[in-house]
């Protein structure tokens, strides 16, 4: 259990730098927010796991998350489609 436990936040640590040394794309960026909501809910089952606790609350951060990443994967699709990339610094918010 603690080995898994310090795995997950290893791997969150890892997400959290990738995230921020490589934020010129926004599909790294939405990959990264997504594998971190992943480590969160493994942490979330980890922790419920050990307490006995009922798994309603882990199905509904599960349905969350696929909304959460549908919405990004439909956003990035729009961007790409109205300017031809998906950098960072083509990204103007005042043309939307």
């Amino acid at each position: 259990m603690f080995l898994t436990f310090n795995f997950s936040i290893y791997l969150m640590l890892m997400s959290t730098m990738i995230f921020t040394f490589n934020y010129k794309h926004l599909l790294i960026i939405l990959m990264m927010l997504e594998f971190m909501m992943i480590n969160v809910f493994f942490n979330m089952y980890l922790i419920l796991l050990n307490f006995k606790f009922n798994m309603l609350n882990i199905s509904i951060m599960l349905t969350i998350m696929v909304c959460e990443s549908i919405m990004g994967l439909t956003t990035l699709i729009y961007l790409v489609r109205i300017s031809g990339n998906d950098y960072m610094k083509s990204l103007n918010l005042m043309k939307w």
